[in-house]
């Protein structure tokens, strides 16, 4: 219940509740008369609670509220009032101060007293000022425009020419690229109604970060030639004033909903893999002691996809300093599932069971955190493949893909499920489909191996041996993709490529054999496990 004193309507108020007051003169909480230290955002989310005390305010409010109408994710704002409830020192268990209802929103809890001081014509600290995109200042709103620790970006309406029916497609195609950028749930996204307030046509991308507080700019150009449309879509790094991504799609208009649909795909897979390559160089550059939980997150993914097991060690380190700084965020859970997931899948570790069953659990933990963020479900879906429980993991895996068309490791993953599950065709158009959304990732490899094995289950050795001896000559790979190499060269009767690969495998694994390839890839076929013994039997020969 707010009770208000009667006071000048010009005056600025000051919220008073349980032993706090909010200043907003000064743009400042105290607990008698010592300042709680609160970042921008965190007091901002404070006031947004005090001022609509005692309702409920829903994700969409606070979004509208804190974050001025740009896209926020759960995470993100799970993690803020994370770093409220800890400001205050609110225990979550018997909270004294916020009310959290999971997956509705969150409330102030005291009654709330009014008083008011006199108007100082200023905003309070460290609120800026910002202007309009069309460069009026803006008086209505005052906005914190410091980047958050979460990635951010905002996607310009693409440019075209002046027909209606162009413009049409153009300002489409932008809407579909933030709806599936949003999906990703790695980006703090600026929403469309205030991207769509900037005219169509190049901009200064360092004065729309300015004006919008974020890192990432994304421009296009749509042009349309006869019966064929050409689309330009570059992402840039504002706050280093660099591009560090640029493609052309040139497509013919048969269907252009489907062509839209795949345009679509692929630039937000491939702004996704920029992103958070991007973010793990960027990581790099900080000392632990400096890391936020996104940091330290993107730190541990930097030394996760170098593949070896002092890396994992350090992979782990990295997320385990990141759930200490917010122990709610489920992506570090994901990563960690995925270090034990590979530690029992290469077995770098003796306790095999015991890795799969940790990266079991830490796959569910992200889910639980976070159902609507692909990566927890990809990482569940993998934990299920070593655990044998082929339904479930390609259930896993198929929502992870759902969630997000353009999650390359999601889609290499599913199709790496249903290679062993003997969907061979459908395996092979999956892996393809995930090497085009991420032509450059650190999991090419895999994705050209998944490919290539599933056409050697299928009969089709040349092929098959030709594709696995790229594979290994991708970084990354490991000494199960050079088993697979070793079996497709024998399949198809080159004994000198065979040996080859056989010496490489012998010198990474002495003594492997064909339980170490069951044990890595349980496939579901009976006609595939016995085609695998039998190129084995062969490569026995070759010693």
């Amino acid at each position: 219940m707010v009770i208000v004193s009667t006071a000048p309507p010009d005056a600025q108020p000051i919220f008073e509740f349980a032993d706090l007051t909010l200043d907003t003169r000064q743009g400042a909480v105290f607990r008698d008369t010592v300042r709680l230290p609160l970042p921008k955002l965190t007091y901002a989310l404070l006031l947004a609670l005090v001022d609509a005390a005692p309702r409920l305010l829903s994700h969409d409010d606070l979004a509208e509220r804190v974050w001025q109408g740009r896209w926020v994710s759960p995470e993100t704002l799970a993690q803020r009032v994370t770093l409220l409830r800890r400001a205050l020192g609110d225990d979550a268990g018997s909270p004294r101060y916020l009310r959290v209802v999971r997956g509705v929103g969150c409330q102030l809890i005291p009654p709330v007293r009014i008083r008011h001081g006199a108007r100082s014509g200023r905003p309070p600290p460290g609120i800026t000022r910002i202007e309009r995109p069309d460069g009026d200042a803006s008086t209505s709103r005052e906005l914190d425009l410091s980047l958050p620790s979460q990635p951010s970006i905002v996607v310009l309406p693409f440019d075209t020419d002046i027909d209606p029916e162009h413009r049409n497609f153009a300002d489409g195609l932008t809407h579909d690229i933030i709806t599936r950028v949003g999906r990703t749930r790695l980006f703090f996204v600026i929403a469309r109604g205030t991207a769509f307030r900037f005219a169509p046509g190049a901009r200064d991308v360092q004065v729309v970060a300015r004006k919008l507080g974020v890192r990432y700019v994304v421009q296009g150009h749509v042009r349309f030639e006869g019966s064929a449309v050409r689309v330009n879509a570059a992402l840039a790094d504002a706050v280093e004033g660099r591009e560090i991504w640029a493609e052309q799609f040139h497509r013919k208009l048969d269907c252009v909903f489907e062509m839209q649909e795949d345009i679509t795909d692929l630039i937000v897979g491939a702004i996704s893999s920029e992103v958070e390559f991007a973010e793990r160089q960027r990581a790099l550059l900080e000392t632990p002691a400096n890391l936020d939980a996104w940091s330290a997150y993107h730190r541990g993914c930097w030394h996760m996809y170098r593949f070896t097991p002092d890396d994992y060690t350090r992979a782990q380190r990295f997320f385990e300093i990141s759930l200490s700084l917010d122990p709610n965020l489920s992506r570090t859970f994901a990563g960690l599932s995925f270090v034990h997931w590979q530690r029992a899948f290469l077995e770098i570790s003796s306790d095999r069971k015991g890795e799969v069953e940790q990266a079991l659990v830490l796959g569910q933990q992200s889910v639980s955190l976070n159902p609507r963020d692909p990566l927890g479900h990809w990482a569940l879906g993998r934990a299920w493949i070593l655990s044998g429980e082929f339904g479930a993991a390609l259930q896993e895996l198929a929502t992870a893909t759902d969630l997000n068309p353009s999650f390359a490791v999601g889609q290499y993953s599913l199709g790496f499920a249903l290679m062993q599950n003997g969907d061979l065709r459908r395996s092979i158009e999956v892996a393809d489909r995930a090497r085009r959304l991420s032509p450059y990732d650190p999991l090419g490899f895999a994705m050209i191996g998944v490919r290539g094995f599933s056409l050697a289950l299928a009969g089709e050795y040349a092929e098959a041996a030709s594709l696995l001896a790229i594979s290994i000559r991708e970084p990354n790979a490991h000494h199960h993709m050079v088993a697979m190499a070793a079996v497709c060269d024998v399949l198809a009767g080159d004994k000198d490529a065979a040996r080859r690969d056989l010496r490489r495998l012998l010198a990474a694994r002495s003594g492997y054999g064909v339980g170490d390839f069951l044990l890595a890839f349980q496939f579901q076929r009976p006609e595939h496990t016995e085609l695998i013994d039998d190129a084995f039997r062969r490569l026995e020969q070759l010693r």
